[in-house]
């Protein structure tokens, strides 16, 4: 696996004037459901021991993950998210489970800005006692995601629409991961479908938050020269960090996503053209494709 650092992506040296920086779960591959119904929370019920409320994880950590406007979040953050979404429940409440305290996972979140499991190795070799034990709970549960997702997840392809876009616009601008996802991952999945060779780099979860990467990125480019691609308002949010260009791809609705770029988009964005009432307009169907309330 290369290991992609914030100064590898800062030492980027352009061949383009312009810019594209691509999500993976949920943009290039359909695979934000099968991920975490199938990975994630099987694995979060079995390290945790909430078999006693699997209908609720369920609904819940879909919920967050999935359907909400916290869809594409961190996995760390989402865990939080979840288990305060769980504590609030009222079959649980009333049940008097017993949710684990998680002071320990707030403060990581709050101590670092590059959440993945490199960061909670650190966190478990400067804690002592009982903390020791907590971050270990959560390491363990990270990686048995990944080993989940490695076990499970192959043979999906990306979408057509995504391979079309990547091969047309490999000669027209710098193409570059921007994800949340695990480098081992994201490594296997774009070599494993000879997609890899149609972008310069990839970043992932050891590598820093999106904000931080699109702005190791961008620096050397024009901002309207610089176009985010993806799936969840974490995207958007890089985007608007960084005063650059976005669009999404609609969760549900991917394939009339791609559709829409490759008919329109692209060509706006080459031509100076995106910004304002298209990219508005874009902007205005992914909010409402986003649940902003839970269901229960």
């Amino acid at each position: 696996m290369q290991f992609t650092s914030l100064e590898n992506l800062r030492q980027l040296t352009p061949k383009y004037d312009f810019l594209i920086a691509i999500d993976s779960d949920g943009t290039i591959f359909d695979s934000m459901e099968i991920k975490h119904k199938d990975c994630f929370i099987g694995t979060l019920i079995r390290h945790f021991g909430l078999a006693a409320i699997t209908h609720e994880v369920h609904e819940v950590w879909n919920y967050v993950n999935i359907f909400s406007i916290n869809r594409g979040t961190n996995r760390f953050k989402a865990l939080l998210l979840c288990f305060d979404y769980l504590k609030k429940i009222e079959r649980i409440s009333v049940q008097n489970i017993i949710l684990p305290n998680l002071k320990f996972l707030r403060a990581y979140l709050d101590k670092y800005d590059t959440l993945s499991n490199e960061t909670i190795k650190t966190m478990i070799a400067e804690a002592r006692g009982i903390k020791k034990d907590e971050f270990q709970i959560l390491l363990d549960w990270s990686e048995g995601v990944n080993k989940a997702v490695e076990k499970t997840v192959f043979n999906l392809p990306p979408m057509l629409g995504a391979m079309e876009t990547l091969k047309k616009l490999q000669n027209r601008a710098d193409l570059v991961v921007v994800s949340n996802t695990p480098l081992g991952t994201l490594h296997r999945e774009w070599n494993d479908n000879n997609i890899n060779q149609y972008i310069r780099c990839i970043g992932g979860q050891e590598t820093g938050n999106k904000t931080d990467m699109l702005t190791a990125l961008s620096t050397k480019y024009s901002s309207e020269q610089v176009l985010v691609i993806g799936d969840s308002p974490g995207d958007l949010k890089a985007a608007k960090n960084t005063n650059t260009l976005f669009f999404p791809i609609l969760p549900m609705k991917e394939e009339k996503s791609w559709e829409l770029f490759l008919k329109e988009g692209q060509e706006r964005f080459f031509n100076h053209q995106f910004k304002g009432e298209f990219q508005d307009k874009c902007i205005t169907d992914f909010h409402n494709v986003l649940q902003s309330k839970p269901p229960w």
